[in-house]
Parts: C-alpha cells; structure tokens; sequence
C-alpha cells in the first residue's frame, strides 16, 4: 500500500480541510468576476453608446449639408433664366455667377434623358465623352423626378468628384437635368469639424461602398472603402484599417442618400478598460488561488488518474473493433480461398472434364469479383482522399444501380427515386458511392422488418455552407429516406461509429461507418434526422462535378487492344499473369520489371503503342513513370493499375486512368479508351505563350 493510499497518510487527512476552505473561497471569486465583468460591460457600453452618437451626428451634419445643396440646386433648376432653349451664352454667364457664390460647385451642366451632357461650365473639352460619369444617378432622376446625391466617381482626369442633379421641369413635363459636380473636400472638412479624438477614424461611403471622404488619406477618395478599412467578415462591429490598426466601428445611414458614415474608435483604447479592471481582479484573486492551490493539485492527480483510465478504455475499445474488422475480413477471404482452392484441385483432378472445369472457372470467376467488392469495402473504411473520385451524373448512375439496389432490400419494401433532370453531377468514386448507396439501403431494410417505402431524392445545394458548416460552396444533397422505427435520441449521435448497433442480433454495424468516410474522402458530409416510430433520413452532400454533362447518347468507341503493348510491374507473379491475361489479344507484348527499364524499352521500340504500369514501384513510381513518357511521347497513352497506392491515397493527382487490381480484359479496354480521348483532347488545345519583356 503507497503512502497516500493509507488512511493515516497526512495529505488524506488535509485534502476535506482544503476542499472546505476552496469551496467557501469559490463563491467569492465568481461574485468578485461577476462584480468586475459587469463594470467592464457598464464602460463599454458608455463607449459605443459614444461612437454612434457621433456617427449620428456627423450624419445628420452631413445630411444637412447635401440637403441644403440640393434645394439651392433646385430653386436654380426652376429660375427661368434655365428656360428651354436655354442659349449658350446665357447659360455661361448664369453658371458663373453660380461658381462666383457657391465655390464648392466646381462644374455646372446640363444633360438630356440619355445622359448627354449639351452645355457645361467650365466647357467640356471636344475630345471627352459628353455622357455624364455617373449614369446611375442620372437615370435615377429621369425615373423619380426628384432631386438626388450622385455616388462617387473617377472623372477623366483621374479625379474624384460626386454629383448632385436636380430636375429641370416645364409643365409637369422632364426637360433636361441640372448637375453640379462637388469635390469631396467640402465632406473631408465636415468630418474633421466634428471634433473627434485624434486617434479615432471616421470615413464615408456611397451606395456601392466607396469613399467619398476620410480622415488621414483623403488621396483614397473613389477607392473601394477596403482600401482605407477592411470588415472583419460579416462582422460590421470590427474593421481594421489598412495600417493594421483594429477598429470597434458605429455605421449609420444617411436618410435621403444611400451614403453612410463610419466612426471607429481604436480597439485598444475600448479594452484599456478590460485590462484594468482585470488587473484589479486578477491582484485580489491571486491571495485566494494561493491557498487553494494544494487543493487544486490534488485534483489534478485525480484528474490525470481518470484520463488514463478512460484513455485505456478508450485504446481497449479501438483494438477491440480492430479485431473485429480483421476477423471479419480474415472470415471472408478465407471462403473466397476455399473456393479457389477447390477450384483448382477441382482442374487438377478432371483435366479433360471441359464442362466441370468451365464450371469451377466460372466459381473462381466470381470469387474474384467477391474479393475484389470485400477489398473496396476494406479501403473504403480508411480512405481519406477522393481517390478514384470521377464525374458521376446521378440520375444516369442510379438507373444503372436500380437492380442491385433492388436487391439489397427484400420484396416487401418499395424503392422510390425522385432525381430532377436538371440535378448536378457530382465528382465522387463511384465504387465508394456504390457501396454507400447498398449500406444505407440496407440500413433500411433491417428497420422495416415489416416493410415500408424507402426514397431516393436529391436536390441542389448552392452554398452548402447554409446547411453545413464545414461546408463551402455547390453541392448535391442526395437523401436516402425509410418509414422504418427510426433512431432514438440518445442514439442519434453514435450512428456512425464502427461497430455500434442496435441490431437485436447483435451483428456488427460497419455500414454506416463507411458511410461517413465515403462522405468525408469526397469532401462533403453527411446527416442524419430520425424520429422514432416514423423513420430516418440520411442526406449525403457530395461536391458538384465542374465537368459538363455528358451526352445522352450511347458512346461509341473502340474496344479494341493496340497490336504492342508494353505491360510494368516490378512483382514478377503479377507481371507474368498481366501478360498471361493479354497474351493472344496482342499482337506484340513487352515486359518491363521498372521504370528505368521501361523508359529503355521505349526508346529502342517506337512502334509501342501503349502502356500498362503498375503504381506501387521501387525507384520510379507508375506515377512518374507516366510524367516522364508524357514529356518524351504526349501521344503514347499511359494506363495505371494498383491494388493500393499510398500517394493515390494522400489526394495526389495523376492525370492517366487508374485501374483497381484484379482488372478484367473490358476494363483494361476501358482504361485505354479513356487515355486516348484525353490525348486526342489535350491535341485541340492550343497553348498560348505570352512573351516577357527584356
């Protein structure tokens, strides 16, 4: 027994004594934080209340200023000196009397309906376009017929200037359009009339959020307000100004014009108050975590004891589903074994028996597309990559899948597919997609003992961030629905974890489990909803496929093999069985045991015609192989095949079709197929090189 396991051990006799003074110490602490956060709160609050009071009054300074603009503007826009015709001289004359009194309007013009500037003050020079900058305003006017503060504009000379335009009307009827054009200073001087605090910000934007005016780079006017301060997200409360300085910022919006005005106050001068008053109750809680710091570090033994306990359990629980995942394997090849090896003792025993032995070849046939499905479901549970990921059309796909679907439910349950002719394709492995679409199928089968409808919908996802967090940008939502018992709540969270059940049979639950990681490897997500007694839903979000559609027309290509094939693998049993399989098919076979001595190969035979290399090789990889013969020869076509690839696994790109080991002769064909169509592409590209200057 150790010393603190003993009932006579000092530190067990002290341990209730501090835990008593600890636990009449904690109500102080929390009063004395709350105390002190309220305070906090209390000045910060004074504070913001502070930025908007004096972006409101800026505003309605600002506001009064344009209006009284305008109505000047538009008593002269009903002087009959601007009667129509208006004569050239006369219009002179009057407008420079107006600059004479009103300095600020540093253009005078008038312009038709369409934006045609027909007289102006100072005179337009003959080379300009005689279209007023601002058309937005302008044809805001011509629809309301009432007088308006144009946004900020770049003139022709790189100026920036805003408008204000009032309407010249005659007998109800809309003439022309009076304009003046103001520089921003007149607004530079309001904001610094204001009386802010030096070290406080204050800018205005017009209605497409560009600077009309602000304080210390009056040079940004006409620049988008990002130039002068950037939001921090959609958070309109932070900006941070260009120099790095952080901003708590007020926003308020003219009443008569869509211009704004901001006010920000410096970020550290609002948390000067914080980190006072934290001080404060940081020096007063110092004494109180003294004495109870004996206390504390006995609960972190406590603490740390339990940590192990529950990482042990933890640690136990992963080997146990291990094991059971392997087990479970262990059991499935070694039946697809038995059936080859009675498959070949079979041949051994009756050689000449050709209808027995067409029979065990068609058993061992199928037992490799078994082990093959087993070896995709395997990889399926690990994969972390969209490995294998291609552009996958649903509705085609699930037409295509309708009989095996079909038979992962039994007759008592209906299958209804509801897919749009507009639904997205998608850009998913479509092995992994596959298997995805039986596990949920059969999911729903076992919670419709009795039978039930099972759905099949999808719909498009613009933004799925809107649904899913993790999420970002297109995406096709793909449910698969049942009116079976549903999830219980409590249950609703452990769905997906390897070997979790509520089989009344207690069989393993890896379906789901591969479910989410098909769903993660893609780059979505998926979701699950459940009421008890009524049903669940399992929405899958898979990443819309940027290729276009393809025609629905049935493809016609060659499924012929080239004359010379080269065949690359570094594992001799798989070399010799490649060339087995195409030996007869081709008229010309080369062996290559690496990818040096492919290269070798191709240099001294031309007339190859295609290549079949493994990935998985020491030295140069079946990736870099197809690299280095695609900068010798683009027009050679290059077809991987793999059992398992760790670099395919990382996310890496290869650019050349990948065919999965075991591989039929149709799928070798396939693969080649889809090699040519990509160089046959690539050829009707025409790269473009854009000279640099010396």
């Amino acid at each position: 027994m150790g010393l603190e396991e003993h009932p006579e051990c000092p530190l067990n006799k002290t341990r209730p004594a501090l835990l008593l003074i600890t636990a009449s110490l904690i109500p102080v602490i929390i009063l004395a934080a709350l105390m002190g956060r309220f305070f906090i709160r209390e000045q910060q609050a004074a504070l913001d209340e502070d930025i908007r009071g004096r972006a409101s009054t800026l505003a309605a300074t600002l506001q009064r200023e344009l209006k009284s603009q305008l109505q000047l503007l538009s008593i002269v826009a009903d002087s009959p000196r601007l009667d129509p015709p208006i004569p050239r001289t006369a219009f002179g004359e009057t407008a420079r009397r107006l600059r004479d009194r009103v300095p600020e309007w540093e253009q005078i013009r008038i312009s038709n309906e369409k934006g045609e500037v027909v007289l102006s003050f100072p005179p337009l020079d003959p080379a300009a376009d005689p279209h007023v900058v601002d058309m937005q305003s302008h044809d805001t006017l011509v629809q309301t017929g009432a007088a308006v503060v144009g946004n900020i504009a770049i003139g022709p000379k790189g100026e920036a200037a805003f408008a204000l335009r009032a309407p010249i009307r005659r007998n109800d009827r809309l003439r022309a359009v009076l304009s003046v054009v103001i520089r921003p200073t007149i607004v530079t001087k309001l904001l610094y009339a204001n009386g802010l605090p030096g070290s406080w910000s204050a800018w205005i934007v017009d209605g497409e959020d560009r600077l009309v005016a602000s304080t210390g780079a009056p040079a940004l006017a006409g620049e988008p307000a990002s130039a002068f301060a950037s939001f921090s997200g959609e958070d309109f409360s932070a900006a941070t100004l260009t120099n790095g300085m952080q901003l708590r910022v007020a926003e308020v919006a003219l009443a008569d014009t869509p211009w704004r005005v901001r006010v920000g106050l410096p970020v550290s001068d609002y948390e000067e108050l914080a980190r006072r008053a934290t001080l404060l109750l940081v020096a007063a809680s110092c004494f109180t975590l003294l004495l109870s710091g004996s206390a504390v570090f006995l609960f972190q033994r406590e603490v740390r004891a339990r940590n192990r306990e529950r990482e042990s359990m933890a640690n136990w629980q992963r080997m146990d589903a291990l094991g059971k995942l392997t087990g479970q394997a262990a059991h499935d090849f070694n039946n697809l074994l038995m059936v080859f090896q009675s498959g070949v003792e079979g041949i051994k025993r009756r050689r000449d028996d050709e209808q027995r032995v067409t029979q065990l070849l068609a058993h061992m046939n199928d037992g490799v597309a078994r082990g093959k499905a087993i070896t995709q479901r395997l990889l399926s549970f690990s994969r972390r990559s969209n490995q294998g990921a291609s552009h996958v059309e649903l509705d085609v796909k699930l037409a295509e899948l309708s009989p095996l679907l079909r038979q992962a439910v039994n007759d008592a349950i209906v299958i209804e597919t509801r897919i749009a002719d507009d639904i997205w394709p998608v850009h998913v492995d479509p092995a992994g997609l596959e298997i995805a679409l039986i596990n949920l199928l059969t999911n729903a089968k076992e919670a419709m003992a009795g039978g039930g409808t099972v759905t099949v919908s999808a719909r498009n996802v613009a933004d799925a961030a809107r649904e899913e967090r993790a999420l970002k940008g297109p995406f096709v939502a793909l449910t698969i629905s049942d009116t079976g018992t549903g999830v219980a709540p409590e249950n609703l969270s452990r769905v997906f974890e390897p070997f979790f059940s509520t089989k009344k049979s207690g069989g393993p639950g890896l379906g789901l489990t591969q479910v989410h990681s098909f769903a993660g490897g893609s780059g979505g997500a998926v979701r699950v909803s459940s009421l008890a007694g009524q049903g669940s839903a399992f929405t899958l979000f898979l990443p819309k496929s940027n290729a276009p559609r393809a025609a629905r027309q049935e493809m016609t290509g060659s499924s012929s093999l080239p004359r010379t094939v080269m065949i690359v693998d570094d594992t001799p049993a798989s070399l010799e069985s490649a060339r087995l399989a195409l030996e007869g098919l081709v008229a010309t076979l080369y062996c290559a045991a690496s990818g040096a001595e492919a290269i070798e190969l191709i240099k001294r035979h031309p007339e190859i015609e295609a290549v079949v290399s493994d990935i998985m090789m020491p030295g140069m990889s079946g990736i870099e192989l197809a690299e280095e013969i695609r900068r010798r020869n683009p027009t050679l076509p290059v077809v991987l095949v793999t059992g398992y690839s760790d670099r395919l696994e990382a996310g890496s790109k290869v650019g050349r079709p990948v065919v999965a080991k075991p591989f039929r002769i149709e799928d070798l064909v396939s693969g080649l197929n889809e090699a040519k169509a990509a160089i046959a592409l690539s050829g009707n590209i025409v790269r473009l090189e854009i000279p640099t200057k010396g």
